[in-house]
């Protein structure tokens, strides 16, 4: 009898005293993020963008800042984050994106404490709920899973753009309490503002949106002048600061329209890739997926709408939706600018306000079922693309040139910057040359077909002379390494005029990428 009845006091002793706390909750998640993102992430080579940034990275601190933003659309600033970082962890892909890695895990614990800064001004009686949805659409998000394991400047932004609103939803819950902002708040504001200023060319988009966000409130009443005196002094250090970032965007305005990017206002679509799942990843779970975040977005977005006056819920909707709209209409009147990557900045208010449309759904089983799903389906679909095979295989590439190419050879490179990926990939041979000339190609006169002065094409009558140059007539062959032919080369000029002089040979292609010789006759 006395073993019976002592029975159920140690069971209970023997149960796990173990709950969901918010620093469990931020660690866990964090830890997720990083070990989704680090599934394959040296087992690709660097692409081209990749290997842009590998490149700048390793020039000289003078000729970063002072050459470079005459030919290079993004200003320096990440590439000289990367070239301290690579002071540290060496130059080997997995070391360069490793920065990446390394700030979209710090850019979990901050979307979730925007979370729950937001659940203290829109309740919704179930803040961890809200900030552990946000926490983990982060972790297993797509688009963010495929920025954050390449080694450019979008992971950046990103957290950037999230230390700033965090600061502007503590900015907002002080004005409505009728007090100025901490100096804190203020200070974490301007410096994030101005870190997404220098992180992007498209980065004046979205420190407008945060400007507009804040404006309503910020003048609200009651109006102290403390606050009028701290938000002018915020405004005016961020805009001098970013005046030299400026001129060197304002700088390269000349080349934007002639560049690859086009624009069609179906495009806006694209914004579904960025906030849910990528078209090259559909499949029917992740259909599911996407599904229940376009439910959530509507959910949020009708919210904003039933919302009265200026609060932080209109101010989180304009901070989503304000910089793909500015950029769209810039893309329609001005030069095309709408490029979804550019715009992965927004998933930060998009998410927040997804997390908070979930708690505040009233049934119980309904916020089991939709967070059931979107874990279910989200985990294995961030697996899938951290796993995603290289989008080009230059270390095939590399490879392929290296074994056939002998020391008498010449390899030409058409556009010249394809020198930095197959450089990256390990290529080592001293006969390559870039064309027209080796990269960067500036005051050489030709079309500009990628939007940069250092990489010009040929016209005919330019190919003709580089294929008869009487200096390279005793060359046994010319492998000709080409990339995006069709709009570098739309007419094949080149190969064309190779082949009156010389006998070309069979190509072998990696989707855009190919390599053809061309031998002595």
């Amino acid at each position: 009898m006395d073993a019976a009845s002592a029975l159920p006091g140690r069971t209970t002793a023997l149960r796990p005293a173990w709950r969901v706390t918010p620093l469990r909750l931020v660690i866990g998640l964090t830890l997720l993020a990083v070990a989704v993102r680090l599934v394959h992430i040296g087992s690709r080579p660097l692409w081209l963008d990749e290997a842009y940034s590998a490149w700048f990275a390793s020039r000289s601190w003078h000729y970063l800042w002072t050459a470079v933003p005459t030919y290079e659309p993004h200003p320096p600033f990440y590439y000289s984050v990367l070239k301290l970082w690579e002071a540290i962890a060496g130059d080997s892909p997995v070391a360069l994106r490793a920065l990446s890695l390394l700030l979209s895990a710090a850019t979990v614990p901050v979307v979730m404490a925007a979370a729950r800064e937001f659940d203290r001004q829109r309740p919704s009686d179930r803040p961890l709920l809200a900030a552990g949805v946000t926490g983990f659409l982060f972790a297993c998000g797509p688009m963010l899973v495929f920025l954050d394991q390449e080694a450019r400047p979008y992971p950046m932004a990103i957290l950037a753009y999230a230390v700033a609103v965090l600061a502007l939803l503590r900015l907002m819950r002080a004005f409505a309490e009728g007090s100025s902002g901490t100096w804190r708040s203020w200070l974490l504001l301007g410096l994030s503002t101005e870190i997404v200023l220098w992180a992007h060319g498209l980065g004046l988009l979205y420190a407008a949106c945060l400007g507009l966000a804040l404006l309503p409130t910020w003048l609200g009443k009651p109006l102290p002048r403390e606050r009028l005196v701290r938000g002018g002094i915020t405004a005016a250090v961020v805009t001098a600061a970013y005046l030299p970032c400026l001129l060197m965007v304002l700088s390269r305005t000349h080349d934007w329209g002639t560049g690859w990017l086009p624009w069609r206002p179906l495009m806006l679509l694209q914004l579904l890739d960025i906030y849910s799942v990528p078209m090259v990843a559909i499949t029917a779970g992740t259909g599911i997926a996407t599904l229940i975040i376009v439910l959530l977005s509507f959910r949020a977005a009708a919210s904003a709408i039933k919302a009265h006056g200026s609060n932080s819920e209109r101010a989180l909707v304009l901070l989503w939706f304000g910089p793909p709209v500015m950029a769209a209409l810039v893309s329609q009147f001005v030069v095309p600018v709408f490029l979804a990557r550019a715009l992965s900045a927004t998933i930060v208010p998009a998410y927040i306000a997804m997390g908070a449309a979930l708690a505040r759904t009233e049934g119980r089983r309904e916020r089991i079922l939709l967070a059931g799903a979107l874990a279910a389906t989200l985990i294995p679909t961030a697996v899938q693309i951290a796993s995603r095979p290289a989008p080009e295989p230059w270390d095939q590439v590399s490879a392929f040139v290296s074994r056939h190419a002998a020391p008498t050879d010449q390899v030409w490179l058409y556009p010249n910057d394809s020198i930095h990926p197959l450089n990256a990939a390990g290529l080592n041979l001293a006969n390559v040359r870039g064309i027209p000339r080796d990269y960067p190609a500036i005051g050489f006169k030709g079309p500009i077909r990628a939007g940069s002065p250092a990489v010009v094409s040929l016209t005919a009558e330019q190919a003709r002379p580089f294929a008869t140059d009487p200096t390279i007539s005793g060359v046994p062959v010319i492998w000709l390494v080409t990339r995006q032919s069709e709009l570098f080369d739309p007419k094949a000029e080149l190969p064309a005029a190779l082949a009156q002089v010389r006998r070309p040979g069979p190509p072998t292609r990696w989707g855009y990428i190919g390599v053809q010789p061309f031998y002595r006759r």
